[in-house]
């Protein structure tokens, strides 16, 4: 694969990611104009893919690391100008995470995107069902997180979701 190539793959992941992670939530502060909105999202992919290159292409970062990793995006983000919860931030990172692992780009991530397909696919439903994009603290994803490895057998949540994932309505 060309550099061009790699550049059209990654930025067609962030897009993807992006769209997966702010459809179904309002991210934006009223008044946003469209360039500043075009502004926030490249800053924001720019500070994904330098993680993903500087420290997940290197070695499989661990739990904590990644927790702290959506922490700190949600920190840049709050800094940036238009804060976006931990829910939000989660699922992108994870997102990005899981379609640079597929291409090969990064080593397998820790975890896999908290969202309503995921938490279905393991099974958690009625009053354990969170929705993910009201998500405001860590406490919170981690406790779905332990809920979706008692549903996987041991294998890695990455992988797990990969081997059970389905698009809606495709």
């Amino acid at each position: 694969m060309n550099e061009s190539q790699r550049k059209f793959l990654k930025n067609e992941f962030f897009m993807l990611s992006w769209g997966a992670a702010v459809q179904h939530n309002g991210v934006w502060n009223k008044n946003t104009t469209n360039k500043e909105k075009g502004n926030f999202r490249i800053e924001i992919k720019k500070i994904l893919e330098d993680k993903l290159s500087e420290v997940y292409s290197k070695r499989k970062v661990t739990e904590e690391e990644h927790i702290a990793n959506i922490e700190e995006l949600q920190a840049k983000t709050k800094k940036l100008g238009n804060a976006l919860n931990f829910g939000t931030c989660q699922k992108l990172l994870n997102m990005m995470c899981k379609y640079y692992w597929c291409a090969g780009y990064i080593k397998e991530p820790p975890h896999l995107p908290i969202d309503r397909i995921n938490l279905e696919n393991a099974g958690i439903k009625g009053k354990d069902m969170v929705n993910w994009t009201k998500i405001e603290e860590p406490k919170v994803y981690i406790s779905l997180i332990n809920k979706i490895k008692e549903k996987t057998s041991g294998q890695s949540l990455a992988q797990w979701e990969v081997d059970n994932w389905e698009r809606r309505n495709y």
